[in-house]
């Protein structure tokens, strides 16, 4: 998430400065990195719980069939 923050804000400075639009790209571009970084922290987020539901599920299922071999 900081790392696109930075980066957002770093290449709006730079186009700021070479086409002398300050503050403007460096605005438009620190949103764009904060949005991105949003949407990573929300992508892995939901790639860890969707794999500790998986885990949940399968430790469930290993339980259901060691009960069933039991006698």
């Amino acid at each position: 998430m900081v790392a696109a923050t930075f980066i957002g804000l770093a290449m709006g400075y730079y186009l700021d400065r070479w086409l002398e639009t300050s503050p403007w790209l460096t605005l438009a571009f620190l949103l764009l990195g904060i949005v991105s970084g949003f949407r990573n922290v929300f992508i892995l987020t939901a790639r860890e719980l969707r794999r500790q539901q998986d885990n949940d599920l399968e430790s469930d299922q290993e339980q259901t069939d060691s009960d069933r071999d039991q006698p």
